[in-house]
């Protein structure tokens, strides 16, 4: 499981999250162009932060999910609960590798000409890859 496919499940698995937006409706990458609400998933950059010579190594991608919603307090309650869900946590992806920590590093919301919000939570996230990569 990568990173993207190990969101949409932690996604799906809150309950609380999974109550105001189902994963079904968080996208990876564009949008198709769904009904509001819904959410995408974009890996912004990616790079190798450490290198061990015991052969493991440390990778860090910073993340942005934007929520789009037509009610500023539906929006707002779907990316409290994002933060809720996965600021600040760790986790397991395939084989050995593991999520270290997933740390919110910036959010704003701000609504479009034609009425529609959007809420971004950009993230940080450190993965170790025990036989590296």
């Amino acid at each position: 499981m990568n990173l993207e496919q190990a969101i949409h499940q932690r996604w799906a698995d809150t309950a609380a999250l999974e109550a105001l937006l189902p994963a079904a409706r968080l996208t990876t990458g564009r949008s198709r162009g769904d009904s509001m609400p819904y959410a995408t998933l974009t890996r912004e950059r990616n790079r190798t932060a450490l290198r061990s010579n015991a052969g493991d190594a440390l990778d860090e991608s910073k993340l942005r999910i934007d929520v789009w919603c037509e009610a500023f307090d539906a929006g707002h309650a779907i990316a409290e609960q994002v933060k809720a869900a996965f600021d600040r946590t760790a986790f397991d992806l395939s084989g050995d590798d593991r999520v270290v920590q997933m740390r919110r590093i910036g959010d704003a919301a701000s609504q479009d000409a034609d009425g529609v919000w959007r809420f971004t939570l950009r993230f940080l996230v450190h993965v170790h890859l025990p036989f590296g990569v």
